[in-house]
């Protein structure tokens, strides 16, 4: 039914238009066009049609590629130290010339919601200045541009955003709106750095889809709680009534790209427990903070509400019962909040836990359930360890960390 209300408002996908291709040109003269889906110091891969080749850098003359175009823009971006919108505009000039026209158009909005008269992000959006003031083409129609704004506020007439990996959809205010694509993207380059190159998940080619509402008036109502991801949609949702709950975007976001990375890009062979899930995005929450639009990843957060939630419980889960949960029960609100703690808890034992003891094997458990083996059984195997050995090392963690 969600499925059904989403694809009324013609979103289901999204075209990401014939983007350039990627262009390596080796040592020996051959030159070679795809799309890099994963690199490092050491190697490239290049996806060519539905094959893969692995590149050595040392082979590597010239390489031309989105994600490092990406990469230098984003990077740009974050350092800029105030909101200045003749900076901004420069950013998305910036962007055009490294070939990410989505982005440039993010970053000239984003310096109009700042200085609606910045003639620098006007004509790089190709407006128009005419008597009465700026105009803009969009769908065959020419709009002055305080009418378009205006209309913008009703979500089937909102913001349409794009950037390398996220289409965004929202009638959010615009300066909001490219706060929530920019931080998106810095979830997405926090994920592909700290989780992907451990289970050597491929970069996605094309945008992701996300929908945030401004107000519940267009929300979804069969929707429970203030945010999901859609699997069957492949889309993520949030309800920004009263303002955007953006570590709530970060653990849906989270939901999204492990769906996307470990189990459609793999043909569904990937097994995330809703344990694994649950955690993954809460810790993900726990850990990113910083500006709006700025999203930066710190490993020394801790959400010590979480960590005093389930320490002054009268009565928590054992470890075994929750890496049986399935997904239907952190729906239940019954003892709901207790759920999401203890799940995170646990995957931020394993990832940083007693100086980083556990992170070996979690990752090795990381990259068995992203081959379909992600059992309680196999995160024993992974370990070295029992369920109930894991469990009182990690009680004893949490514990030292509620105080």
């Amino acid at each position: 039914m969600l499925t059904v209300f989403l694809a009324v408002l013609g979103f289901l996908s999204a075209d990401p238009g014939e983007r350039p291709p990627d262009r390596i040109v080796l040592a020996d003269g051959t030159r070679l066009e795809g799309r890099v889906v994963q690199e490092d110091g050491s190697r490239i891969i290049l996806r060519i049609g539905s094959k893969e080749r692995v590149i050595d850098r040392v082979d590597v003359t010239s390489a031309t590629t989105r994600l490092s175009a990406w990469r230098e823009a984003l990077d740009r971006w974050l350092k800029l130290d105030k909101d200045d919108a003749t900076k901004i505009a420069d950013i998305g000039l910036f962007a055009e010339r490294l070939g990410l026209p989505e982005e440039a158009r993010v970053f000239a909005l984003r310096a109009l919601a700042i200085d609606a008269e910045n003639r620098a992000a006007r004509e790089l959006l190709g407006h128009e200045r005419k008597e009465k003031g700026w105009y803009l083409r969009e769908d065959g129609r020419r709009y002055f541009w305080p009418e378009r704004v205006k209309k913008s506020t009703d979500f089937g007439s909102g913001w349409t955003l794009e950037t390398t990996h996220w289409s965004l959809r929202t009638n959010l205010p615009l300066l909001d709106a490219t706060n929530a694509i920019l931080d998106l993207e810095n979830i997405y380059a926090i994920y592909f750095r700290e989780i992907a190159p451990v289970v050597e998940a491929r970069h996605l080619d094309g945008p992701l889809l996300a929908q945030i509402h401004a107000d519940s008036g267009s929300y979804p109502e069969i929707a429970a709680g203030r945010g999901f991801y859609d699997r069957a949609g492949r889309v993520l949702v949030v309800n920004a009534e009263g303002g955007l709950d953006r570590g709530l975007m970060v653990h849906e976001a989270i939901h999204q790209l492990l769906a996307e990375t470990a189990v459609l890009a793999r043909g569904g062979r990937g097994e995330i427990a809703p344990w694994l899930d649950e955690g993954l995005g809460e810790y993900f929450r726990a850990t990113t903070w910083g500006p709006a639009g700025r999203l930066a990843f710190d490993a020394g957060r801790i959400d010590t509400i979480s960590m005093r939630k389930q320490v002054h419980s009268n009565e928590t889960y054992k470890l075994s019962r929750i890496l049986t949960f399935d997904s239907g029960e952190y729906l239940s609100t019954s003892r709901q909040d207790l759920k999401y703690a203890q799940s995170y808890t646990f995957v931020h034992f394993l990832l940083d836990g007693d100086g980083g003891r556990y992170r070996a094997g979690f990752d090795g458990f990381l990259r068995s359930a992203w081959k379909g083996q992600g059992s309680s059984t196999d995160l024993e195997s992974a370990m070295d360890a029992k369920v109930d050995l894991l469990e009182k090392a990690w009680k004893s963690w949490v514990k030292d960390r509620a105080r």
